[in-house]
């Protein structure tokens, strides 16, 4: 809805109304944007190895669809980093189409999708945090950090030091509030279910209870 109501055309707009407004909501402030990069990385994380224990074992089906909500948190922080609203799932793939880190991103998107093994699914998705970490430093968020893909903790699974990027990227915050959350993120890094997202009341409510 935001990303609408910022980006639509505008037909008519006499008094300014509408332009201030899309002004003042034109993205996050920066300290709750650097929040929700800290903890988008999080989420990469916590999932990020589980691509290789799966294929391991043998569960190629779990590779899979792990390997496929990495892909999405990816997509995610495109739009992050792209300072855009993301859309819900309908249009999600066709706006993260036209990002500009689209061009670097899709394909090795598409190689995770379509390997055929665990290790090519985790070596692209490794490729693809290497080229956000990047784009991120580029940008001045995150320090002096060096983003690493390797082994994780000596398996045989390509992985980057997340963890070092939440840390660094957290650093980065000034307001002392946004500062002292728990490393959790916004409640649409927690749910994409389209009744909570749109229900302003409910969704102030969970995020309480959530940060709380």
């Amino acid at each position: 809805m935001a990303g609408l109501f910022t980006g639509g055309a505008v037909f008519h707009d006499d008094d300014k109304r509408l332009t201030r407004a899309r002004t003042a909501l034109a993205y996050f402030p920066d300290d709750v944007r650097l929040y929700k990069i800290a903890c988008q990385w999080r989420r990469i994380a916590e999932e990020q190895a589980f691509v290789g224990r799966a294929g391991q074992v043998g569960d190629d089906l779990g590779s899979r669809v792990v390997a496929g909500r990495l892909v999405r948190d990816i997509m995610r922080m495109g739009f992050l980093l792209e300072r855009r609203y993301a859309p819900y799932a309908k249009w999600f793939g066709s706006a993260f189409g036209k990002l500009p880190l689209a061009k670097t991103l899709s394909p090795l998107l598409q190689r995770v999708l379509l390997a055929e093994g665990w290790q090519e699914r985790g070596e692209a998705l490794a490729s693809a945090y290497l080229a956000l970490a990047r784009r991120q430093l580029a940008d001045g968020i995150g320090g002096k950090v060096e983003p690493v893909i390797g082994s994780y903790f000596e398996r045989p699974f390509t992985t980057i030091n997340a963890d070092d990027l939440v840390e660094a990227t957290l650093e980065g915050i000034r307001d002392p509030l946004i500062k002292q959350l728990p490393v959790v993120g916004a409640l649409d890094q927690v749910s994409d279910l389209t009744p909570v997202l749109e229900d302003p009341s409910g969704s102030q409510r969970m995020i309480t209870a959530l940060l709380g």
